[in-house]
């Protein structure tokens, strides 16, 4: 009986080191990513909605995915205008908003919780960096808010703190791994010398 138990125990335990590699691997991949984007001064395609002034259509906690776009193939509409991401002038916030009027220096944006449009209206072309897609991961995943929370924009400075932690954490269990794969080919060594 307690064979078995351990079998299943060996099997869930094999089983979650495979998704947390794998979840490692992905988180990887993500990061490198979005290091080359930055590197080469754009924008990573996958972000975070940081308010809720675009509600009901996006919430705090979203993810969304923009794509490139010209501003020729910008529709402006109050209501049915594209749903722009671009920095606010003179700063290096992304704002994630609406565009709904089309004016010669740009466009005038909006969010559509908001009563009014941006103060800082027009946007010049130059500062927009995309266009909403329409795919979203939405905020009750919780995958958005827990990335809010570790670069510390909820809750600071928790998620940062979290996020050192688990960092050292990961980096012990993976060198923990390490030593006990060379421990254990020494040992299977040892047997075939004996």
């Amino acid at each position: 009986m307690k064979d078995i138990e351990g079998s299943r125990l060996k099997k869930i335990s094999k089983i979650l080191d495979l998704l947390m590699f794998t979840l490692l691997i992905i988180l990887f991949g993500l990061l490198i990513s979005a290091i080359i984007y930055n590197i080469r001064g754009e924008v990573f395609p996958v972000l975070v909605v940081k308010s809720g002034s675009m509600e009901p259509v996006l919430s705090r906690g979203d993810v969304i995915i923009i794509e490139n776009v010209s501003s020729e193939n910008i529709k402006a509409d109050p209501v049915n205008g594209d749903i722009i991401v671009f920095y606010k002038p003179g700063t290096n916030v992304l704002i994630v908003h609406r565009a709904i009027h089309k004016v010669k220096e740009g466009f005038i944006t909006k969010g559509d919780a908001n009563v009014g449009s941006d103060h800082f209206s027009p946007i010049s072309p130059e500062y927009i960096v995309g266009r909403w897609t329409g795919i979203k991961i939405p905020s009750w995943t919780g995958l958005g808010y827990l990335s809010l929370f570790l670069r510390g924009e909820i809750y600071p400075p928790y998620g940062k703190i979290i996020l050192v932690v688990l960092i050292i954490l990961n980096v012990f269990l993976i060198v923990k791994d390490v030593f006990s794969r060379l421990k254990k080919n020494a040992q299977k060594e040892k047997i075939v010398e004996s």
